[in-house]
């Protein structure tokens, strides 16, 4: 059995793809990062936003879930830097997979 996660409902609802867009808009679907960083002088040309961020999660403050100024657009680097933990885990089951040899095994 594949191992995918659920699906959020938050994620479908009308209210959270109104923000989003709002969030986008705001941002000029750039990523907030990247353009803070640019503009301190390091780093080059920022990368376009494919994420919207909450600053506080959801788990701590849902009562932010839908306030604007929560949020800030993200590319998929600066987002996956925002969460380690979940590419720890995906590491993690890739490395079990892989096994202590080093090497992957796939079945013919």
């Amino acid at each position: 059995m594949a191992d995918y996660k659920e699906s959020d409902p938050f994620l479908h609802s009308a209210e959270w793809k109104r923000l989003r867009k709002a969030a986008l808009q705001r941002d000029h679907g750039m990523c907030r990062n990247c353009m803070d960083r640019m503009q301190a002088g390091f780093g080059g040309a920022p990368n376009r936003a494919t994420m919207v961020h909450h600053v506080i999660p959801r788990s701590e403050r849902p009562d932010l879930a839908l306030v604007l100024e929560n949020l800030v657009s993200l590319c998929d680097s600066c987002h996956n830097s925002e969460h380690p933990e979940k590419w720890n885990k995906k590491k993690r089951k890739t490395l079990e997979k892989i096994g202590s040899h080093g090497c992957r095994v796939i079945k013919v």
